[in-house]
């Protein structure tokens, strides 16, 4: 095969074959201003030449001097693919509606050995008032949720919301736990793991926090548990937390084993341990109970 011979370097270039390079020269420059914005990042600009046949066509005088136009495309990316949609806000999960009534209202309570008072008042007060206790009153001595070996809190409520599907859940436990906690983010965990399990659309989890107590290692520790209790529920709308220190408290604070009740009788609602709680301080925590479920704002 012959090859042409090449034109002499000395040789005048044809009219013609200018105007090629110039058209071809512009078209190069067009392509180099996209490439340097998608290199750029900027996304959803297009640089292109102006619209002009003067400007495209060779020889054209005015397409040299003219500088390239902005053209904006909404949702395209440089090479014409739509840009992802921007991620959905998640809608929250609206906290349960505070009751009307507990007229048919199924409920559920249990915890350690320092609910068990609480949830025999409960149980009889729920009834009074027309609602449905879903068994009968009950306590899981000495337990808590640092220690799944010794009583599997997490695989025992699992069954019992499969069994009694009930509308209101009450739980009480964390006088083991107090001394034995030693990190808060894990105790958050095993708290918030247990406050998901109970969750049900429609119903309201209401999670006692611990007395005061009248042991001084438990005064010292327990406010640090009452602080896990207080974030994990507030992390949670379906969870209403309930402060029992400050009910169990004596005006100045301290602890106090005799209160008045809701008729200014002082009752005695603490045993010698100065732990758990007396009939008397069981309906004290119920009938506050009772109130977090139909007071707004609480």
């Amino acid at each position: 095969m012959e090859l042409e011979d090449s034109p002499g370097a000395d040789a005048a270039p044809d009219p013609g074959e200018r105007a090629g390079r110039r058209w071809r020269a512009r078209r190069w420059h067009g392509a180099l201003l996209v490439l340097a914005g998608v290199l750029g990042g900027c996304a959803g600009v297009v640089f292109s030449l102006a619209d002009d046949p003067a400007a495209e066509a060779p020889g054209g005088a005015a397409a040299a001097d003219a500088p390239p136009r902005y053209v904006f495309v909404a949702w395209l990316a440089y090479d014409g693919t739509p840009e992802p949609p921007p991620t959905p806000t998640p809608t929250p999960t609206p906290p349960p509606a505070r009751l009307q009534s507990a007229q048919g209202v199924r409920l559920w309570s249990d915890g350690d050995s320092t609910s068990y008072f609480m949830t025999v008042a409960l149980f009889a007060g729920w009834s009074a008032l027309g609602g449905v206790p879903v068994r009968g009153a009950d306590y899981k001595i000495s337990s808590g949720l640092m220690r799944p070996d010794f009583f599997d809190w997490p695989a025992y409520l699992a069954a019992e919301m499969a069994r009694y599907d009930p509308d209101v859940v009450v739980f009480m436990v964390g006088a083991n736990d107090a001394n034995q906690v030693r990190s808060a983010e894990e105790y958050g965990a095993r708290v918030g793991a247990v406050m998901d399990l109970l969750y049900r659309p429609g119903r309201t989890v209401v999670w006692v926090g611990q007395p005061n107590m009248g042991r001084a290692d438990l005064a010292a520790s327990v406010p640090r548990i009452n602080a896990v209790f207080a974030e994990q529920a507030a992390a949670r709308p379906w969870v209403l937390y309930l402060d029992t220190w400050a009910l169990t408290s004596a005006p100045d604070g301290s602890y106090a084993a005799a209160l008045p009740d809701e008729h200014g009788t002082v009752q005695v609602i603490r045993v010698s341990d100065g732990v758990h709680f007396t009939p008397a301080g069981g309906r004290r925590l119920a009938l506050a109970v009772i109130a977090a479920l139909f007071e707004p704002g609480r």
